[in-house]
């Protein structure tokens, strides 16, 4: 895995940040296996409790208010799960209208433009081409 600072935040805030992306695993009606395959690995590194991450799964199935969870987030948690957020977004190699306009909710509650979002989306595609590029190096 590599290096990541989530681990460095409050429990709370830490356990926050997936209330959050399981939110947003909610916002196109359908949780794939790729997203549900990000949403474990995420919950891996909060390096919560087992009882809190079946909290956390839980949250998959209930709705979440996402401005009230955005309302008691730190900025800093906010700017990591939207950072995380592209990546889950993206990890069906699809972004639509709806999970844009979220991303952009998110990147507004921590005080970023929709120019952050373009960003971040612009290197999540950079990095799925890195990995690709690892696969084609390997002929897998």
């Amino acid at each position: 895995m590599l290096h990541d600072i989530l681990h460095e935040i409050a429990p709370e805030e830490r356990f926050r940040y997936a209330q959050l992306l399981a939110c947003l695993t909610q916002i196109d009606a359908a949780v794939t296996r790729a997203e549900l395959s990000f949403f474990e690995q995420r919950l891996g590194a909060s390096l919560l409790s087992p009882e809190r991450r079946q909290q956390l799964r839980e949250c998959l199935s209930e709705a979440q208010d996402l401005n009230k969870l955005l309302s008691e987030m730190q900025p800093k948690t906010i700017k990591l799960c939207l950072r995380d957020a592209c990546l889950m977004t993206l990890a069906d190699r699809e972004i639509d209208d709806k999970e844009r306009i979220v991303l952009e909710k998110v990147a507004k509650a921590a005080g970023l433009s929709s120019a952050h979002v373009d960003r971040l989306l612009g290197w999540v595609i950079q990095g799925y081409h890195w990995m690709q590029k690892g696969y084609t190096e390997l002929e897998i």
